[in-house]
């Protein structure tokens, strides 16, 4: 019976292998171009999405238009409003980084000093200790030496402290220098933080001046309106307005699907969404207005001016500008139907197209729109229809 032979080993020949490589690299050749496909299709599809929602601004400029230049103060001093504070935002942060730079200086300014200070009590202690020995030190070391092993280890100790109080030296050099290269940076950043601080008082002073312009719009606007049925017939077209938008973003989002990859779906997250500010409910969802001839289709969350609005989950920002009665207005697509609205804002941080995270901050709570408090107007909506926002965000915040 013949004896079993090992199986032969499996050898690859190089026609084999160049197939194998040229697979490979057809492969990624497929992958890479694929990548690129769709980086370029998300790009036209963003510029598709722009386009679109600019066709609907102008529209509603023209709207604003129509209603009058009292309206159009109105907006206008609101969008420099929300310049101005964007740029004051900008500012105070420069302010922070500046003066969080110059603590972190001057705690290395008070560090160098006490290094200095160690090494200069160290270099005045080895010269006091030469001085006591006197100047002919090394001269008496040779004569009062017999041993000529001991005059060798003397005369080597004491090379060696004066090589040592040469180091000393040289360290109490350094960290001068040190000590001035930082004490310059020191007086550069007091300088700059200084220049920060008077942009910041300037340009406090420009919102304080914008807001006086404001406030002489909305007094115009509000005269013009004599009757309880003139204030309830701007109402229900300031109501018309954001209905019709909303109508007109989800037709042109129709065919540009959100991408939700990697995401919950919005529906899913029912119950367990961030709340946009903290803050007490005013007028909470389905509260009677003007008169109980209408209700509110959102809750309205006072808190301070400038408190940060936060995305309340993972959306597309499709709108954000200034409507009638809602002011600076943020409206974020969460796919399915499903869109957020942040309204009465201060300035806004977002444009049409960026994609947030929960979280987020979109803009900061303001009073456009022509309110007489700071307050956040909040709405969630599906198809249209408004939802009741304590059924999806987590937790309740207290009434007034």
């Amino acid at each position: 019976m013949p004896a079993c032979q090992p199986p032969a080993p499996h050898r690859v020949t190089w026609p084999l292998l160049g197939v194998w490589l040229l697979g490979a690299l057809l492969f990624a050749g497929a992958v890479q171009t694929a990548g690129s496909d769709q980086t370029a299709a998300q790009q036209a599809q963003l510029k598709q999405l722009r386009t679109r929602i600019a066709g609907l601004q102008t529209t509603l400029d023209r709207e604003v238009r129509q209603r009058g230049q009292v309206q159009q103060q109105l907006r206008d001093s609101e969008n420099r409003i929300a310049g101005l504070s964007a740029g004051l935002r900008r500012v105070e942060r420069s302010v922070a980084q500046a003066q969080a730079r110059l603590t972190g200086l001057q705690r290395q300014q008070q560090q160098q000093q006490k290094l200095l200070d160690r090494q200069k009590q160290a270099l005045a202690a080895q010269i006091r200790a030469t001085y006591m020995q006197g100047q002919d030190s090394q001269l008496k070391l040779l004569l009062n030496a017999e041993d000529p092993a001991s005059i060798e280890r003397l005369l080597a100790y004491y090379d060696y402290f004066n090589k040592a109080r040469a180091v000393r030296i040289q360290a109490v050099r350094a960290q001068l220098d040190a000590l001035a290269n930082i004490n310059a940076q020191v007086q550069q950043q007091l300088q700059q933080l200084t220049t920060l601080r008077t942009q910041r008082a300037q340009a406090l002073a420009q919102v304080k001046q914008e807001r006086g312009a404001r406030q002489r719009a909305l007094a115009a606007l509000n005269a013009g309106i004599h009757s309880r049925s003139q204030r309830l017939a701007r109402l229900r077209q300031d109501e018309r307005s954001l209905e019709d938008l909303i109508t007109n973003l989800q037709q042109t989002l129709s065919d540009i699907p959100a991408d939700l990859e990697g995401h919950h779906r919005f529906a899913s997250l029912r119950g367990r969404l961030l709340w946009p500010v903290d803050g007490r409910v005013i007028q909470g969802f389905g509260a009677p207005i003007a008169g109980g001839r209408m209700r509110a289709q959102g809750d309205l969350i006072a808190a301070p001016l400038g408190t940060p609005v936060r995305a309340i989950a993972y959306g597309r920002v499709v709108f954000a500008d200034w409507l009638p009665h809602f002011g600076l207005l943020v409206i974020v697509d969460h796919g399915d139907g499903y869109l957020s609205i942040y309204a009465h804002n201060q300035s806004v941080y977002v444009q049409v197209g960026d994609w947030v995270q929960a979280g987020e901050t979109l803009a900061t709570l303001g009073d456009s729109g022509g309110q007489n408090q700071p307050a956040l107007y909040f709405e969630i909506r599906h198809q249209n229809v408004a939802l009741s926002p304590r059924d999806w965000c987590h937790g309740r915040l207290p009434h007034a």
